[in-house]
């Protein structure tokens, strides 16, 4: 299994997507440096087609602007979530 095919897995379920899921994919959109934060920075796309019949996590209807301050609040927790999913993995 690749490192992206894990990272696919990972955000499948870390998102809710793994029952319901037709097809998902990740691809790297763009990758650069910080130099005010002296980090490196990595933009992903992650897509996933749901069956029809089934209600997705997409369909919210919450005001875009608290769903955005809700995701950078917890982007930290999530990464490290999905690290600490990866190094389990690792050790299989």
């Amino acid at each position: 299994m690749t490192m992206w095919n894990k990272i696919l897995a990972l955000l499948d379920v870390q998102l809710g997507f793994q029952s319901n899921k037709v097809s998902s994919n990740v691809k790297k959109l763009w990758q650069g440096y910080d130099n005010q934060t002296n980090e490196h920075v990595i933009w992903l796309e992650y897509r996933v087609r749901v069956r029809n019949n089934q209600p997705s996590q997409s369909d919210s209807r919450t005001d875009p602007k608290v769903l955005g301050q809700a995701a950078v609040q917890k982007q930290r927790s999530i990464m490290n979530q999905l690290i600490a999913r990866s190094n389990r993995l690792k050790r299989w």
